[in-house]
């Protein structure tokens, strides 16, 4: 679809949707997971670590689903459509049946059998890889033979057959936003091509029992299909052997295994909190914590540098401690600094697992969805993750329900590549090129190709969000559309182009729709407040068969539409991050931005996503570098519904806004409350940008990075009240950092128990938990902003008009 201004069609609007929403909220809740740190890597300075904790809340928040639903829905993916199409139970059924001879029936059911036996005899976590994989495998190899009822065949070539590969204790390491993380998963299901690029000699014949022992080289996280994590208890209450004959009938899974618990019920340590459940969302199967037991783990919540102690008493009966997290290797750049010595962090098998599933997205440009797997002795727990949630489903026990198990590996070893989750429009086999043709529905197909190893870029490291990424771009079709589109900006010098991808919220007005909105407002301003100082759209597309809810449909979940998902493509002409300049140009282009996202303001467009990543600048032919407020689709207008999603960047948040009543979404978001977010942002950046660049050590505020909504609040009240005074600013933005106090000092006074009290009059105030009163719109801007920069810039600075020279 293309944009209305462009092809003459009208904006999309995002469809009606009704959904309960439950009781009347006055702002979005806090939906707090990775998405609240994970898309600002590179500009705020998170560690790969630092998104570890949250991407603990995505995995705590999983749905529960019956395997059987699941199953039948992954050989539905696997259905011969040139034959009748029958129904799923009866797939799943009849499936079953068909894998009952290689379970029962000759050497090959017997080796299998004695692998199972194997595993159940082994005495810790990495002695059941072997047998897990020698038995798998073998069932691979029969099950290609299979003439499986209503299923494709077998693909012929061997290259692209699939198979389980012992990984650890090698390493898998990948880049994100110029961060290194480094993971060792215990078994990978990769292709046999991939599998020969791990060996010594690649070009020899490969044999199957290379598979069970730990590569020579290096999986890369763009090859492996999936993960499967281990967990080993000693003692545990297990059928010893497998059974003589196996049957099609279920086995009875206890009612305490049936699902992998995850903090809830084993009062593990929040490592990251503050996403308190959404209020209404009568999510029957969710797994999230009540609030009374959010409270028993509240002294050890968020903090990201100490051992998790609950989840080692939880597994103190394993027979192997839990992994220690490997995140951040330095760079060597870094190696120069000696760092102390850090404590090993033990993870729970659930959050490895959900480490895995995040780097198998951050491998691709748009994986829409991944599977990942948990052993637990002779249990295995199949996880489905997308950008919407996390859904675990009941275990199989491999041992005593064989026939399951290869139903399941039929339907791995069946379904095409892109059934994996991968996306068929930008990666339609494995591995991409960056080329990719998109039918537009008003100017035709539109040519992209893609700079996927560009500094430029950002990608994303997280589960559930909007998991944007921005790729600088080529288009000779989009190239020539710049100059005729009705918001073309003549100032901006810059022939290049980007395209953002990302997985909004469906329930939203979406990010174009607004945008047109803005040009609509821009091309009625007279002063120039908004006009040249917003991104210039090119073109966009949604992918309409993307939706999240499908699954979950499918699946049976309740509330399945509620946050749905759907990928879009957003075209823009190139800007530059606010964080190059440095002293009066990052002051003046700050000021321009405040301008302009007041005028929005007042117009019923609220921004309200203020953070260092959203601020943008370009540089006109005359020199002068002109502030651009970026990326609305968290922004509200009028006519938008509210969506799920959270609003804002947790460091750079109102203190009112994370409070408990505003996480619940019971506080009203402001216009004082994007105002508090800009000062943020100028402290933030004084404080930790030198020269334009991310400061490498002794970084400031990194604790704002580490902790939940909650103890954020509290860290920057300690700041607000006292810190700010104690502190040095970089040498570049030493100018600034004295505008950044002044703009602090009626912050803190608003927050104070006594809104009168001046804070240099009390030793140590403290900030009230809720705030009450308001303040009118015009009244922050002018005594929050306007007085504190007038004054300090040259008339010059101030004019936010852009005219031609």
């Amino acid at each position: 679809m293309a944009n209305a201004s462009i092809a003459g069609a009208t904006a999309p609007k995002t469809p009606p949707h009704v959904v309960d929403s439950g009781p009347e909220l006055k702002s979005t809740p806090l939906a707090v997971g990775s998405a609240a740190v994970s898309e600002h890597i590179s500009t705020v300075g998170v560690k790969v670590s630092n998104v570890r904790p949250w991407i603990g809340r995505d995995v705590e928040d999983y749905r529960e689903c019956p395997v059987d639903k699941m199953l039948q829905e992954l050989l539905y993916r696997c259905v011969d459509s040139s034959k009748p199409l029958p129904d799923k139970p009866t797939l799943l059924a009849d499936c079953l049946k068909a894998v009952l001879p290689i379970c029962n029936k000759g050497k090959d059911a017997q080796a299998i059998k004695q692998h199972l036996g194997d595993l159940l005899n082994s005495t810790v976590e990495d002695q059941m890889y072997k047998p897990f994989i020698q038995a798998s495998n073998l069932a691979l190899d029969g099950l290609s033979k299979l003439n499986a009822p209503g299923l494709v065949c077998s693909g012929a070539h061997d290259d692209d057959k699939i198979l389980f590969h012992q990984n650890d204790p090698k390493n898998i390491t990948q880049k994100h936003q110029g961060e290194k993380s480094t993971r060792k998963p215990d078994v990978v299901i990769v292709s046999y091509t991939s599998a020969k690029k791990v060996r010594k000699q690649s070009n020899r014949t490969y044999k199957d029992e290379e598979a069970s022992e730990k590569p020579t080289k290096q999986f890369q996280w763009t090859d492996v299909r999936s993960t499967v994590e281990f967990k080993h208890k000693k003692n545990w209450s297990g059928v010893s052997t497998p059974p003589a004959t196996y049957a099609a009938k279920a086995y009875d899974v206890p009612e305490a295994m049936k699902y992998m618990k995850y903090r809830r019920e084993t009062n593990s340590t929040a490592e990251a909190t503050g996403s308190t459940p959404l209020p209404g969302s009568g999510a029957a199967t969710s797994s999230r914590q009540t609030s009374d037991a959010r409270a028993r783990s509240k002294q050890s919540r968020g903090l990201n540098n100490k051992k998790r102690r609950s989840s080692q008493a939880h597994d103190s009966h394993s027979s192997k401690k839990l992994k220690v997290d490997d995140d951040d290797d330095d760079d060597d750049d870094e190696k120069e600094q000696p760092k102390p010595r850090k404590e090993p962090h033990r993870i729970h098998p659930v959050l490895q697992n959900g480490l895995y599933a995040a780097e198998l997205f951050a491998a691709h440009m748009v994986r829409q969805s991944a599977i990942t797997y948990v052993v637990n002795n002779d249990m295995i727990y199949l996880w489905y993750f997308d950008r919407q949630d996390a859904i675990q489903c009941s275990g199989v026990n491999f041992v005593q329900d064989l026939p399951r198990f290869m139903v399941l590996l039929l339907a791995m070893q069946r379904m095409p590549y892109a059934q994996w989750g991968y996306n068929r429009v930008f990666e339609p086999e494995l591995g991409s090129s960056g080329e990719v043709r998109i039918l537009g529905e008003d100017i035709g197909e539109v040519d992209l190709t893609f700079d996927l190893k560009s500094d430029k870029r950002t990608t994303h490291f997280g589960l559930r969000g909007r998991a944007t990424t921005v790729f600088p771009v080529k288009s000779e079709k989009l190239s020539t559309l710049v100059q005729t589109l009705p918001h073309h900006n003549p100032h901006n010098p810059t022939n290049e182009l980007v395209a953002k991808l990302y997985w909004p919220e469906e329930e939203r007005e979406s990010e174009p729709a607004i945008l047109q909105k803005v040009y609509e407002i821009a091309k009625k301003d007279e002063e120039g407040k908004v006009k040249h100082h917003v991104p210039e759209m090119v073109w966009f597309h949604k992918f309409e068969d993307t939706s999240m809810a499908k699954i979950r449909e499918m699946l049976g979940l309740k509330d399945a539409e509620r946050g749905r998902r759907v990928l879009y493509i957003i075209v823009f002409r190139k800007l530059d991050p606010i964080t190059d300049l440095s002293e009066d140009e990052f002051l003046s282009a700050w000021w321009q931005i405040i301008l302009c996202h007041y005028a929005l303001w007042e117009r019923q467009v609220h921004h309200r996503d203020v953070s260092p990543s959203n601020l943008m600048v370009y540089k006109t032919s005359d020199g002068r570098y002109i502030g651009v407020l970026n990326d609305f689709d968290l922004s509200s207008t009028r006519d938008s519904p509210s969506g799920q999603e959270r609003t804002g960047t947790v460091p750079f948040m109102a203190l009112d806004l994370l409070t408990k009543e505003g996480i619940e979404g019971k506080v009203k978001h402001l216009y004082q409350h994007d105002a508090e977010s800009f000062i943020w942002v100028l402290t933030w950046i004084c404080l930790r940008y030198r020269e334009g660049q991310l400061l490498r050590q002794g970084r400031p505020l990194d604790e704002w990075l580490k902790v939940d909504a909650i103890q954020c609040r509290k860290e920057k009240n300690d700041f607000l009240m006292s810190g700010r005074r104690k502190i040095k600013p970089s040498p570049s933005h030493k100018h600034n950092w004295r505008v950044a106090r002044s703009c602090l000092r009626p912050v803190g006074l608003f927050y104070l128990d006594d809104p009168e009290t001046d804070d240099s009059e009390a030793e140590g105030p403290k900030a009230k938990d809720y705030v009450s009163h308001t303040l009118t719109d015009a009244v922050v801007f002018e005594t929050w902003l306007k007085q504190k920069i007038h004054g300090v810039l040259s008339p010059e600075l101030l004019d936010f008009r852009v005219t031609s020279t």
